[in-house]
């Protein structure tokens, strides 16, 4: 569940860290519910304020724009941890620990493929692996600050639990548009 809060211009506004003043409306962050939102439910949310129109194209963006500030603010703070590009990601899958691996859909074909084969064979070993498609090369590049990106691994541990749901929600959005 999302928080949102409204401005007094009549902005609506997502409140990621849940600590913006004011009345909050929630929202679900699953693809369908995104998908069927509209204008009537930030008014009949917010009664006494005036909802500028075109809030619903605009809330995709500002929260597109907050789930890759948080998750920039998470790669940084786990910078160390991180495995960047195929040799290195392939080398961490022989390791037994439970790994999140961000795949950037407009990779080359094999890259794909064998990820995605990797992966599945971890999976049916009993290893916890998360694969999650993320945004573009471009986009996986400017968060970890590199120049070319289209696959990263880090260990999925307890301090690594925010950026995989941020990295899950960033995709739901950009499969919603």
């Amino acid at each position: 569940m999302l928080r949102l809060v409204a401005d007094e211009d009549g902005l609506v506004w997502p409140d990621v860290m849940q600590k913006a003043p004011g009345r909050g409306a929630y929202v679900c962050l699953q693809g369908p519910c995104l998908s069927r939102m509209h204008e009537r439910q930030f008014e009949r949310a917010w009664k006494d304020k005036k909802i500028a129109s075109g809030q619903v194209v605009q809330l995709r963006q500002r929260l597109e724009h907050a789930m890759l500030q948080m998750c920039r603010q998470d790669f940084r703070r786990l910078r160390s941890s991180l495995d960047i590009g195929r040799d290195a990601v392939m080398h961490r899958m022989w390791k037994k620990a439970p790994l999140l691996v961000l795949l950037a859909p407009d990779a080359g074909g094999a890259l794909q493929r064998q990820i995605e084969d990797a992966c599945g064979k971890r999976q049916a070993a009993g290893l916890k692996t998360t694969l999650v498609i993320f945004g573009d090369s471009s986009t996986l590049s400017d968060i970890v600050e590199r120049d070319v990106v289209s696959v990263l691994a880090l260990d999925d541990s307890p301090a690594c639990a925010s950026l995989r749901n941020y990295c899950l929600i960033y995709g739901q959005l950009r499969e919603t548009e």
